[in-house]
């Protein structure tokens, strides 16, 4: 019986490891829901209940990494995770060249999608559309989601470098977890993507809080940050728009967007590995005022098609 399976098993009775409504659930590194090609010693990757977790569809959730795994023997650091939600615990077995081994796949409106390398041994495709990362290690780890409706059951797999190869992954200390937090969504989510926005009032920028305050002869700091490290070379924006503090932000143009529509572009650029830049000095006489920011990565991989966004930050102007 691999681990994985056994953390299953342990949860539906009582959860593996628990802090609050916390519950960490080991990953072996070897079990995959991926396709996989004369890779004897990759392991099936099994459905997680969803109620061995504490979720249910519409809820939401944050799902992170503690740990690591190594491969090829090297450093025991690797962190590198991706799931999929599914309305069955079914995997299919795996025939070299079999791309959709999870045939209960649902798709997820909110998260970042992934593109996973072909198999090491006949570079056979393994990408597939339905599910999204959790963490890449030099990157961001976590990834706050909402179940899907109809799921039931959630598979995990690492995410190593290169091709796809599973045999030759371990956890000498055993230490690899998915950690699973209920979470709430942000007062003005974004699609939850690649794309994360960072503030700061006379101080370093941070993701939350997502509402700051701003005093006259401040300076008002914004980062538009790649969170998964493959973004580069794609366009970003961050888009700023102004309204009472005491009324309502603005929505639209699309899902997920809190611009209005006579926001302003206040910096574009193209993406690297660096954050993308833009300061406001504020001068006095705006109490009372708030300027809304969001930044946004032009990106055809965007399960929208055309662009990700951020979570929308408010700078209460005082």
């Amino acid at each position: 019986m691999n681990r994985s399976l056994l953390a299953v098993l342990l949860c539906i009775t009582g959860p593996v490891a628990t802090t609050a409504a916390q519950v960490q659930v080991p990953v072996n590194p070897r079990a995959t829901f991926l396709g996989i090609a004369n890779d004897p010693s990759a392991l099936p990757a099994p459905g997680i209940p969803l109620a061995a977790v504490g979720l249910t569809p519409g809820a939401w959730v944050d799902i992170a990494t503690i740990g690591g795994f190594s491969i090829a023997g090297a450093t025991d650091n690797s962190r590198g995770l991706i799931a999929v939600f599914s309305s069955s615990p079914q995997l299919l077995t795996p025939v070299n060249g079999l791309v959709h081994r999870v045939p209960g796949a649902i798709p997820i409106v909110h998260g970042a999608p992934t593109n996973t390398a072909n198999t090491y041994n006949g570079g056979y495709s393994t990408n597939i559309a339905e599910d999204f990362v959790v963490a890449r290690i030099g990157w961001s780890n976590g990834a706050v989601v909402q179940v899907p409706t109809g799921a039931a059951y959630v598979f995990l797999s690492v995410l190593g470098n290169g091709s796809s190869y599973f045999s030759n992954l371990s956890d000498p200390n055993n230490d690899f977890f998915a950690v699973f937090t209920p979470a709430s969504p942000a007062a003005l989510q974004g699609t939850a993507e690649h794309c994360e926005l960072r503030t700061g009032v006379n101080g370093t920028p941070t993701v939350t809080p997502e509402t700051k305050q701003a005093a006259a002869f401040t300076t008002v700091s914004v980062e538009c940050v790649q969170r998964f490290g493959v973004s580069s070379g794609e366009l970003f924006l961050i888009g700023a728009n102004v309204y009472p503090t005491s009324g309502t932000p603005p929505a639209g143009p699309l899902p997920d967007m809190h611009m209005g529509f006579d926001a302003v572009g206040v910096q574009v650029g193209t993406m690297t590995t660096a954050p993308g830049l833009w300061s406001l000095f504020v001068p006095p006489g705006f109490g009372g005022t708030t300027v809304i920011v969001q930044g946004f990565l032009l990106a055809p991989t965007a399960r929208n098609g055309i662009v990700s966004a951020s979570n929308a930050h408010r700078i209460e102007l005082q």
